[in-house]
């Protein structure tokens, strides 16, 4: 279905008001990923997640679709650490990211938010309220 008709759709079905929003999430390991797509599923029961497992896969796909929101790992088939954020801020100027890492090192979270990213979150805490609050903070409201 197109997005032209899906917009339609929800219009028509009184949806329309409820935010959709279009998730990009960079992500290799398959059980981390399942997790992240839960918790925003469950904060989101209409967001559109679109999953990619390395940098070069999220340019593809980043230039054929418009998105809220980039949940990011940081140790990527093709990128590795806090430069995966600036590999990402190369073609994504202005959508929010949201790191997701196993590694709380200060050094990892203080170059990650200087590359761009917004906010640095631990993978051990993807079930805790606290990151569904994240996510809220950091979404880009459709224009």
């Amino acid at each position: 279905m197109s997005k032209d008709n899906k917009i339609a759709q929800l219009k028509n079905s009184g949806e329309a008001d409820k935010p959709h929003y279009v998730i990009l999430l960079v992500e290799d390991q398959i059980p981390d990923k399942v997790m992240i797509r839960k918790q925003v599923l469950e904060l989101w029961p209409d967001a559109e997640i679109v999953p990619v497992t390395s940098i070069s896969e999220a340019y593809e796909t980043y230039k054929q679709n418009n998105f809220n929101l980039i949940l990011l790992d940081l140790n990527l088939p093709d990128s590795l650490g806090p430069n995966t954020v600036h590999a990402i801020r190369q073609f994504s100027k202005s959508v929010p990211i949201v790191v997701l890492t196993g590694l709380n090192t200060d050094i990892t979270v203080s170059e990650a938010l200087k590359l761009g990213a917004n906010h640095v979150a631990l993978k051990s805490q993807l079930l805790d309220e606290d990151f569904k609050n994240i996510l809220n903070q950091h979404v880009q409201a459709e224009s």
